[in-house]
Order: structure tokens, then sequence, then C-alpha cells
């Protein structure tokens, strides 16, 4: 039995769970409903199945299920009767897990085996939030590399447009992703590469329709994929930008909240800061936290010496006005080791601090420190640096109506 993208032989005891296996890699990469329970079939059928093992350890931790160190140790026991490759291969995807600043040592494996799309996926994941200045061009170039072995395979070529696509190379990174939609067209990630490419060139009103269309006919098999809350998001996003902010808030609240989502923790913060300080830069109207943000901020407060966590959770205090709540943000984060992520932090909780007193142009002055390298920086993709923008021109509006 061996790996479909990777032709490797794969350790298992069971036809039938090596093919559900197979099934659950491209539920995983696809953001879809199932895979946690496919995986569970095939380690029922398999209880040594080590690859098996490793892949539900990573579905546990994308959503932050309780009880996933069991996994990791089964991954880790059985992957001592496997091949060296899928030693490698558990080795690479628990570290990045487990670890996910350390991306270097994972670096060799993946040049040695670009087709493990698994691994790729996650580094690539992982660089985009913690590779700096330079992660746009190291992600695009690892998976130029997996292309060159993958080809025409739907999972990379939507991961392989979404990179080209923030990499500045948009008409490209469009091709690639409605390519991969064609192929197969139920993926979450797919779509969600699609409205990230159609929210950064502006395109509200055909996000919106895509989106809508998309899910009239494949929000079935969706509603449980760890990415279907962010889907909502940005048909919600769209909907707030044509003006339909009604409609807007009710999506918001009923798929994208703390308490709705389906996200992962990292991704329904974002979801969540980024919707709700959108709102309030345009209404300047503050509204207290509701419960779920607050126990959301609770649990990534550890998190908050780097930039992406402190923008968000700095956002939610600013649209709630509590400033009492942004000078603990500057306090926590200044307790943090120093650095790039300490500096680059602090300056966006000053100046959410500085809008919420009125000072704009305090947070003009402070953003314009912000060098394009600073910016992204900040991790995450190119939706937090047009949150940081607009933050940025909406202070030099209301500076220009003082």
């Amino acid at each position: 039995m061996f790996d479909t993208r990777t032709g490797n032989a794969l350790t298992c005891q069971s036809a039938q769970a090596f093919a559900l296996y197979q099934t659950a890699i491209d539920l995983i990469l696809g953001s879809e409903s199932g895979a946690a329970e496919t995986l569970n079939r095939a380690l029922e059928l398999d209880e040594n199945f080590a690859l098996a093992a490793a892949a539900r350890y990573f579905v546990a931790r994308d959503v932050g299920e309780t009880g996933g160190e069991a996994y990791r140790a089964l991954a880790e026991q059985a992957a001592l009767r496997t091949s060296g490759w899928e030693q490698a291969h558990i080795e690479a995807l628990i570290g990045l897990i487990d670890r996910p600043m350390a991306t270097r040592e994972v670096q060799s494996y993946v040049a040695s085996c670009p087709a493990d799309l698994l691994v790729v996926s996650k580094l690539a994941g992982n660089l985009f939030f913690y590779g700096g200045a330079t992660k746009l061009e190291d992600v695009l170039d690892i998976f130029e590399a997996s292309a060159a072995v993958l080809g025409n395979d739907w999972a990379l070529l939507a991961r392989l447009g979404f990179a080209a696509s923030e990499a500045g190379q948009r008409q490209r990174g469009r091709r690639l992703i409605e390519r991969a939609l064609q192929i197969r067209p139920q993926a979450l990630y797919s779509i969600h590469a699609l409205a990230h490419l159609l929210h950064d060139d502006g395109a509200a009103e055909e996000s919106a329709r895509l989106l809508q269309d998309w899910l009239d006919e494949h929000e079935a098999g969706a509603r449980e994929g760890q990415m279907y809350g962010h889907v909502q998001w940005h048909l919600a996003l769209s909907e707030w930008q044509t003006g339909a902010r009604e409609a807007a808030m009710q999506r918001y609240f009923t798929y994208c909240a703390p308490a709705t989502t389906t996200c992962g923790p990292v991704l329904a913060l974002a979801d969540c800061g980024g919707f709700l300080l959108r709102e309030y830069l345009q209404s300047l109207q503050a509204a207290p936290l509701r419960p779920d943000v607050v126990g959301h901020i609770e649990y990534v407060w550890p998190m908050m010496g780097h930039p992406f966590i402190a923008l968000h959770v700095a956002g939610l205090y600013a649209t709630a006005g509590d400033v009492i709540a942004l000078e603990r943000c500057a306090e926590t984060i200044a307790d943090t080791p120093a650095g790039d992520n300490r500096d680059v932090s602090l300056v966006l909780v000053q100046a959410l601090n500085d809008f919420v007193q009125g000072d704009y142009p305090a947070v003009v002055k402070g953003l314009s420190a912000l060098s394009p390298a600073a910016r992204i920086s900040i991790g995450g993709s190119n939706v937090e640096r047009i949150l940081v923008d607009l933050l940025e021109q909406r202070s030099k509006d209301l500076e220009a109506t003082d």
C-alpha cells in the first residue's frame, strides 16, 4: 500500500484503514467535514496505524480538541515499527504542531519530500504566522517545489494559488485556485483561498455572490469543516462591505463568533477581532465584549507577545472602549522578550489605544513607523495588513475632519 502523493509505502495492516487514511488526508487538506471520524475508523481497524494517529493528532490540535496528546503518544509509539520515511514524516508533523516556531529543521525534510503535502502545508501555515518579513517569498518557494512533483494535484494548486496571490501574483493565483475548485469543488480550503484573493482585490460584490453560490451547493458537506466558520466570515465581511450590515452582523453571530465558529483558536480570534474592529472603525460606537469573546481572549492571552494576537486582542478591547485593558495589553507585551515582535506588538496596541482616546495624529504617527517588512511580519495573511491600513486611513480621515 502506497501513499497517494509521495508514492512511499505505508505500514498498515488493513487495506480499508489505508483507504480511510487517504480519504482523511484529502478531507484535512480541503478543510472538509469528517476527517476526525474517518481517522477514528481507520484506527479502529488498525490501532497501530502510525500515520493515521499522527494525522488525528494534527486534527485535534488544529481545532483545539482536548485529549489530543493520546494520539501523539500512539503515533510516536507505533512509529517505532515503521519505515524511516514514516518516522521522518511523524517527527516533522508533530514537531510543527508542538513547536510551531521551529521551522528550520523541518525544511530539510520538506526539501527531500516535497510531495508530503500535509507536512508542507503545515510548514507553510506556520511560516505565514511566524515567518517574518520574508515569509511570502519563502512560502511561495516551498509550494513551487511541491508543484514540480505534484503537478495538477488540487490541494497543491489551491495552496500554490493562495501563496502566489499573497506574494502579489494575483492573476496567476486566481487561475490556480479556480483550477483547484474545478477538480474538487467542495474543498473549503480552495473557496477560502479565492475569498482571500477577492477581498484583497476589493471585489466585495463578486465575493458575496460566489461565496453564497458555493454555500448553496456545498454547505451540507462543509458544516463541520475547520474553515467553515471562516468562509462564512468572508461572506459576512463581503455583505458588510456592500452595505448589508444587519445581515452581515447576524451571519457573524451565527457562524463566526467564538461561541459558534468551527475554526481553531487563532483563526477564531482573527475572525472575531477583524470583524468587530472593522465595525467599530466605521461606526465609532463602542460596545461591551460578549462573554464568549472575553473567554477567548483569556485563552489566547499567553500568546500576547505575537503581533497577530496583539492586533486582534487589542482590537477587541478597542471596540469596547476599554483603555484599562489596552494598557494591560501593553504591560503584558512589555514583559515579553525584546525583539521585533515585541516592538511591533507595542506599536499596534498603542495605536489602538490612541484611536479609542481620539488622538488620531498619534495613531498615524505610530503606524507610519511600521515599515512594509514590519507589517508583513505581523503574521497571517494580507487581511491583517489591510486591517492595519484601515486603522491608519480611518485615523487620517478623522484627523482631517477635526
